[in-house]
């Protein structure tokens, strides 16, 4: 297992190297959203600020989902390069992960997984709440990967405030508006991102 420390941007983070196999356009669970090209986007509680996120490759299904989360899904996903698994803001372009450093284990390119996405702390970030980039973390993630199959996607739990609401709202985050419906001018967003990385440094 290995942890990643991410700044959230406008509720949402991408999750890499991963495409989604299954669901195209559509929100799973209130928690991962995809759209037409199968780009994964994690929801988040707070709009800008850290999330932890820990990560495991295994070789087969852990069986029962870890206990202590509020929101737990399930997809096929597709890796699309040989790079370490990450999650990064949806204005960024790129994520610094040095798998000698950081244990960040690689995936293989071409190769189908099952992901499954633990998620606990969304609902203790106000709706629009900025948290700087250096105060503790209050959105947590779990996210386990393993070869496998194309599978039907599944969501195994759903009991957080803010997985009801993004699950009965999809059009916010879904279909080829999905990074700029309920947004202000994308240029300014990405610069408001820009600038509260710059302020973690």
């Amino acid at each position: 297992m290995y942890t990643q420390v991410v700044q959230t941007e406008n509720w949402r983070l991408r999750l890499i190297p991963l495409v989604a196999s299954s669901i195209a356009e559509t929100v799973l669970g209130g928690t991962v959203s995809a759209d037409g090209e199968g780009t994964l986007t994690l929801h988040t509680g707070a709009m800008y600020g850290p999330v932890s996120a820990s990560f495991e490759l295994l070789d087969q299904s852990p069986g029962e989902s870890a206990g202590a989360w509020e929101d737990v899904v399930e997809l096929g996903a597709r890796a699309t390069d040989s790079e370490p698994l990450a999650l990064v803001g949806i204005f960024s372009d790129s994520v610094e992960v040095d798998e000698n450093d950081t244990g960040a284990a690689v995936l293989e390119g071409g190769q189908e997984y099952r992901v499954r996405i633990h998620v606990r702390g969304r609902d203790d970030s106000g709706t629009d709440e900025l948290i700087e980039p250096n105060l503790p973390a209050r959105d947590h993630l779990l996210i386990q990967v393993w070869p496998s199959v194309v599978t039907e996607p599944e969501v195994l739990k759903m009991t957080s405030a803010k997985a009801k609401s993004d699950d009965e709202n999809p059009e916010f985050y879904s279909g080829s508006g999905a990074l700029t419906l309920g947004m202000g001018d994308p240029d300014f967003e990405a610069l408001k991102a820009q600038s509260l990385r710059d302020a973690g440094e």
